[in-house]
């Protein structure tokens, strides 16, 4: 037995690339993600033929909009490189090949891909791509904030599982988890003037799921010491920090 060097789960060899069965179907699945769904549609929203998310007319600034998304174009140019160094692996002439006949050039030499001795940093990098390229895709009322950016401190957004986030600013890139751990300590600065649905709404952009009768049970109960009460029916000041702890520890 030895561990697969890309979960690090024990496993019983099948390739000199030492991928367990799982990774490598996970492996193959982003490999067909990434022809069959993503890249079509990034491309639509590049040439501006598609939107993610809700539509509306943004007001004039006096200047022509850029003709294409470049962000959606980054994208692309990325995934087509990934696509390209593989399918050249497999026979040199093919990485000349556009995204598509390459993509379908992987997809007819599955082991080949499967069983390459650079397939789990091969994996690793279209692991990365393909969070970038799901991001992008993901209507931004899906979006959760993770935290801030510690190199601009610019706000960072993600889907809620997600386990890399890119600054969109900056550029660099940092775990998930560790933003959002950050995030959670921040959180007891916050405070938060309104109704138990307000503090619901407000801590659901960051994720985190609780029900404004939750938040009411807590303040008939006297679990919520940092909430004070206003002038206003059912109005109160909320620390963030303070529901979020109580609710990991309602989970």
């Amino acid at each position: 037995m030895t561990n697969c060097q890309h979960c690090q789960k024990p496993m019983k060899p099948i390739a000199a690339n030492l991928l367990c069965a799982s990774c490598r179907e996970n492996y193959w699945a982003l490999i067909r993600q990434l022809g069959h769904v993503q890249l079509p549609a990034l491309s639509s929203i590049m040439l501006k033929q598609a939107h993610i998310g809700a539509t509306g007319h943004a007001p004039s600034r006096g200047s022509a909009p850029m003709p294409i998304d470049t962000h959606a174009q980054a994208l692309i140019t990325d995934s087509e490189a990934w696509l390209a160094e593989q399918a050249g692996k497999i026979r040199s002439a093919y990485a000349g090949y556009g995204w598509r006949k390459a993509w379908l050039a992987i997809l007819s030499n599955r082991h080949t891909i499967l069983d390459m001795t650079t397939a789990v940093d091969d994996y690793a990098a279209l692991e990365h791509i393909s969070r970038r390229n799901e991001a992008a895709l993901t209507p931004e009322d899906e979006l959760i904030i993770l935290g801030t950016c510690p190199t601009c401190h610019r706000q960072l957004t993600g889907t809620p599982e997600a386990e890399s986030v890119t600054c969109q600013h900056c550029r660099s890139e940092w775990a998930a988890p560790a933003i959002k751990a950050a995030r959670d300590q921040r959180l007891w600065q916050i405070q938060l003037t309104g109704t138990p649905s307000d503090a619901a709404k407000e801590l659901k952009r960051y994720g985190l799921t609780i029900s404004r009768n939750l938040i009411s049970q807590w303040l008939r109960r006297g679990k919520l010491s940092h909430a004070t009460p206003t002038k206003h029916k059912r109005q109160y000041t909320f620390n963030l920090g303070e529901l979020a702890a109580l609710l990991d520890c309602h989970r």
